[in-house]
């Protein structure tokens, strides 16, 4: 849901790696959830998207059998083996910044950048995050949770619980 922003943030992630210390191993994830290795790893084209129309994209694979401890290649009928000693999961939105990658990373036993899955998972649901922020008596704007379904069966219900609750301006 967020693939522009995603892009956005690994362009300046790579632009301020230092490739005289580090082997970078890019990959990039199709808005279709297709995962590419780079073999060049241009920030311009990533930024600006034009990655996903080179013809030198390598289908990979992130399984998570610590054996591998890395990515899998799939290139044209062989199979290659790129060893990760850690990842920046730069995903935003479902999917990135909700547990799912870090938890992937972590059954495959490689090390990343950036919260746990936990953190992650509940951060990126606002109702829990709320809920454990009250519960700890951490001081923070009012606020009041609802879904889609509850919003579209109940949407006069829940407008005056809003105004009730919250008060104006909302």
């Amino acid at each position: 849901s967020e693939h522009d922003i995603s892009c956005l943030s690994a362009a300046s992630i790579l632009r301020n790696l230092d490739k005289s210390k580090y082997e970078i191993h890019a990959v990039g994830i199709t808005r279709e959830g297709r995962w590419y290795y780079l073999p060049e790893c241009d920030a311009d084209a990533i930024e600006s998207g034009a990655w996903e129309n080179r013809n030198d994209l390598v289908p990979a694979l992130l399984p998570p059998d610590r054996s591998i401890h890395g990515l899998v290649l799939l290139r044209e009928g062989e199979t290659e083996f790129v060893r990760l000693d850690c990842v920046f999961p730069v995903l935003h939105g479902v999917g990135g910044e909700d547990g799912t990658m870090q938890g992937v990373l972590e059954l495959a036993g490689i090390p990343y950048v950036g919260c746990g899955v936990l953190a992650s998972s509940v951060c990126m649901d606002k109702a829990v995050t709320n809920t454990l922020a009250d519960q700890a008596g951490i001081a923070q704007a009012k606020w009041l949770a609802t879904d889609v379904n509850e919003y579209r069966e109940n949407r006069t219900e829940f407008i005056k619980k809003a105004e009730a609750t919250l008060g104006y301006p909302i």
